[in-house]
Protein backbone atom coordinates (compact mmCIF):
# COMPACT_ATOMS: atom_id res chain seq x y z
CA UNK A 1 0.00 0.00 0.00
CA UNK A 2 1.40 2.90 -0.80
CA UNK A 3 2.39 5.47 1.95
CA UNK A 4 2.64 9.06 0.03
CA UNK A 5 -0.19 10.42 -1.50
CA UNK A 6 -0.15 10.71 -5.76
CA UNK A 7 -0.61 14.58 -5.72
CA UNK A 8 2.43 15.03 -2.89
CA UNK A 9 4.55 12.64 -5.31
CA UNK A 10 3.76 14.74 -8.28
CA UNK A 11 4.98 18.19 -6.30
CA UNK A 12 8.33 16.14 -5.26
CA UNK A 13 8.88 14.98 -8.45
CA UNK A 14 9.18 18.96 -9.35
CA UNK A 15 11.69 19.48 -6.97
CA UNK A 16 13.71 16.54 -6.72
CA UNK A 17 14.51 16.83 -10.58
CA UNK A 18 16.17 19.94 -9.82
CA UNK A 19 18.75 18.85 -7.76
CA UNK A 20 21.78 19.26 -8.46
CA UNK A 21 23.96 16.13 -7.47
CA UNK A 22 22.66 13.12 -5.44
CA UNK A 23 20.51 12.77 -2.37
CA UNK A 24 21.19 9.92 -0.45
CA UNK A 25 19.16 7.99 2.90
CA UNK A 26 20.86 5.24 3.74
CA UNK A 27 18.89 3.03 6.35
CA UNK A 28 19.62 0.67 9.11
CA UNK A 29 16.83 -1.54 9.50
CA UNK A 30 16.22 -4.95 11.91
CA UNK A 31 13.32 -6.97 11.73
CA UNK A 32 10.26 -4.95 13.87
CA UNK A 33 7.10 -4.06 11.71
CA UNK A 34 8.41 -0.22 12.01
CA UNK A 35 11.61 -0.95 10.14
CA UNK A 36 9.19 -2.87 7.64
CA UNK A 37 7.19 0.51 7.35
CA UNK A 38 10.22 2.60 7.37
CA UNK A 39 11.97 0.75 4.39
CA UNK A 40 8.40 0.52 2.70
CA UNK A 41 8.25 4.63 2.58
CA UNK A 42 11.94 5.13 2.11
CA UNK A 43 11.59 2.90 -1.39
CA UNK A 44 8.35 5.11 -2.72
CA UNK A 45 10.90 7.94 -2.09
CA UNK A 46 13.32 6.55 -3.88
CA UNK A 47 11.15 5.68 -6.83
CA UNK A 48 10.15 9.20 -6.97
CA UNK A 49 13.35 10.53 -8.69
CA UNK A 50 16.84 9.62 -9.85
CA UNK A 51 18.38 11.98 -8.03
CA UNK A 52 17.20 10.52 -4.64
CA UNK A 53 18.24 7.12 -3.88
CA UNK A 54 17.86 4.77 -1.22
CA UNK A 55 20.10 2.20 0.95
CA UNK A 56 19.04 -0.47 2.93
CA UNK A 57 21.68 -1.72 5.22
CA UNK A 58 20.98 -3.94 8.65
CA UNK A 59 21.56 -2.64 11.71
CA UNK A 60 24.60 -3.56 13.59
CA UNK A 61 26.26 -5.53 10.58
CA UNK A 62 28.88 -2.18 10.39
CA UNK A 63 29.40 -0.55 13.51
CA UNK A 64 32.13 1.43 12.12
CA UNK A 65 30.13 2.93 9.20
CA UNK A 66 27.25 3.49 11.69
CA UNK A 67 29.66 5.20 14.19
CA UNK A 68 31.09 7.45 11.65
CA UNK A 69 26.92 8.62 11.08
CA UNK A 70 26.52 8.52 14.58
CA UNK A 71 23.78 6.20 14.06
CA UNK A 72 22.67 4.47 17.74
CA UNK A 73 19.82 2.53 16.55
CA UNK A 74 17.71 0.72 14.61
CA UNK A 75 14.37 1.82 12.77
CA UNK A 76 16.96 4.89 11.45
CA UNK A 77 18.57 6.37 8.13
CA UNK A 78 20.76 9.76 7.27
CA UNK A 79 21.05 11.51 4.27
CA UNK A 80 24.10 12.01 2.36
CA UNK A 81 24.94 14.73 -0.05
CA UNK A 82 26.92 13.06 -3.08
CA UNK A 83 28.54 10.61 -1.02
CA UNK A 84 29.59 12.71 2.21
CA UNK A 85 27.53 12.25 5.38
CA UNK A 86 25.69 15.33 6.29
CA UNK A 87 24.81 14.71 9.87
CA UNK A 88 21.18 14.39 9.36
CA UNK A 89 19.82 11.51 10.79
CA UNK A 90 16.07 10.59 11.37
CA UNK A 91 15.21 8.16 14.04
CA UNK A 92 11.64 6.19 12.83
CA UNK A 93 9.69 7.54 10.29
CA UNK A 94 9.51 11.12 9.28
CA UNK A 95 5.23 11.31 9.02
CA UNK A 96 3.06 13.54 10.21
CA UNK A 97 4.29 17.13 11.31
CA UNK A 98 7.62 15.72 9.77
CA UNK A 99 7.29 14.88 6.52
CA UNK A 100 8.12 18.41 5.66
CA UNK A 101 11.31 18.41 7.85
CA UNK A 102 12.29 15.45 6.13
CA UNK A 103 11.41 17.06 2.55
CA UNK A 104 12.94 20.29 3.88
CA UNK A 105 16.75 18.44 4.93
CA UNK A 106 16.64 16.88 0.89
CA UNK A 107 16.15 20.28 -0.25
CA UNK A 108 18.04 21.77 2.02
CA UNK A 109 21.15 19.47 1.23
CA UNK A 110 20.68 20.15 -2.75
CA UNK A 111 21.19 24.02 -1.52
CA UNK A 112 17.95 24.86 -2.15
CA UNK A 113 16.56 25.64 0.76
CA UNK A 114 17.07 28.11 4.11
CA UNK A 115 20.97 28.88 4.67
CA UNK A 116 22.64 30.32 7.21
CA UNK A 117 24.24 33.67 6.91
CA UNK A 118 26.34 36.12 8.39
CA UNK A 119 26.60 36.06 11.76
CA UNK A 120 24.79 33.18 12.27
CA UNK A 121 27.12 31.19 9.90
CA UNK A 122 29.93 32.36 11.63
CA UNK A 123 28.87 31.38 14.89
CA UNK A 124 28.33 27.95 13.57
CA UNK A 125 30.99 27.55 12.40
CA UNK A 126 33.25 28.60 15.43
CA UNK A 127 32.59 25.13 16.38
CA UNK A 128 35.28 23.38 16.59
CA UNK A 129 33.77 20.26 18.98
CA UNK A 130 31.48 17.02 17.86
CA UNK A 131 28.14 17.76 19.22
CA UNK A 132 25.52 15.07 18.86
CA UNK A 133 22.39 16.77 18.93
CA UNK A 134 19.60 14.88 19.27
CA UNK A 135 15.96 16.00 19.12
CA UNK A 136 12.96 14.26 21.01
CA UNK A 137 9.29 14.74 19.05
CA UNK A 138 5.77 13.41 18.56
CA UNK A 139 4.53 13.45 14.86
CA UNK A 140 1.75 15.28 15.84
CA UNK A 141 3.31 18.08 17.69
CA UNK A 142 2.78 21.33 15.56
CA UNK A 143 6.17 22.93 17.53
CA UNK A 144 8.58 20.26 17.00
CA UNK A 145 9.38 20.62 13.16
CA UNK A 146 10.28 24.45 13.74
CA UNK A 147 12.80 23.11 16.10
CA UNK A 148 13.72 20.11 14.20
CA UNK A 149 14.50 21.91 10.57
CA UNK A 150 16.13 24.87 12.33
CA UNK A 151 18.66 22.11 13.85
CA UNK A 152 19.22 20.70 10.57
CA UNK A 153 19.99 24.03 9.25
CA UNK A 154 22.50 24.76 11.80
CA UNK A 155 24.05 21.51 11.41
CA UNK A 156 24.33 22.13 7.26
CA UNK A 157 26.36 24.43 8.36
CA UNK A 158 29.32 23.16 10.49
CA UNK A 159 30.52 19.23 9.97
CA UNK A 160 31.20 18.95 13.62
CA UNK A 161 27.32 18.86 14.08
CA UNK A 162 25.06 15.65 13.76
CA UNK A 163 21.30 16.19 14.57
CA UNK A 164 19.10 13.48 14.93
CA UNK A 165 15.05 13.65 14.99
CA UNK A 166 13.83 10.99 17.46
CA UNK A 167 10.16 9.92 17.31
CA UNK A 168 9.20 9.16 20.94
CA UNK A 169 6.41 7.40 20.00
CA UNK A 170 8.74 4.44 18.53
CA UNK A 171 11.25 4.83 21.32
CA UNK A 172 8.82 4.83 23.62
CA UNK A 173 11.74 3.10 26.48
CA UNK A 174 13.45 5.93 25.77
CA UNK A 175 11.28 8.57 26.77
CA UNK A 176 10.39 6.81 29.84
CA UNK A 177 13.78 6.85 30.98
CA UNK A 178 14.28 10.28 30.62
CA UNK A 179 10.79 11.00 32.10
CA UNK A 180 10.29 13.27 28.99
CA UNK A 181 7.03 14.86 29.34
CA UNK A 182 6.46 17.23 26.49
CA UNK A 183 8.22 17.81 22.92
CA UNK A 184 10.54 19.14 21.23
CA UNK A 185 13.44 18.39 23.90
CA UNK A 186 16.81 18.63 22.64
CA UNK A 187 19.75 16.55 24.25
CA UNK A 188 23.39 17.77 22.96
CA UNK A 189 26.65 15.20 23.72
CA UNK A 190 23.63 13.19 26.26
CA UNK A 191 22.82 16.39 27.96
CA UNK A 192 19.29 18.23 27.96
CA UNK A 193 19.69 21.65 26.42
CA UNK A 194 16.30 22.96 25.48
CA UNK A 195 13.06 21.98 25.98
CA UNK A 196 9.95 23.43 23.98
CA UNK A 197 9.35 26.07 21.03
CA UNK A 198 12.86 27.72 19.83
CA UNK A 199 13.86 30.24 17.24
CA UNK A 200 16.77 29.74 14.65
CA UNK A 201 18.84 32.20 17.10
CA UNK A 202 17.89 30.81 20.19
CA UNK A 203 18.82 27.14 18.96
CA UNK A 204 22.32 28.51 17.73
CA UNK A 205 22.94 30.16 21.00
CA UNK A 206 22.11 27.16 22.95
CA UNK A 207 24.54 24.92 20.21
CA UNK A 208 27.45 27.49 20.50
CA UNK A 209 27.54 27.46 24.38
CA UNK A 210 27.08 23.75 24.45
Amino acid sequence: MALLDSNIVEQLKGYFNNINGNIEMVAFLDESDKSKELDSFLQEVDGISSKVNYTKKTFGEDVELEKSYNITRPISFTLLKDGEKSGINFNGIPGGHEFNSFILAILGLAGMGKKLEGDQLARVQAINKPLNIETYVSLSCTKCPEVIQALNVISMGNSNITTSLIDGGVYTQEVSEKNIQGVPVVYINGEKASVGEKTIEELINIVTEA
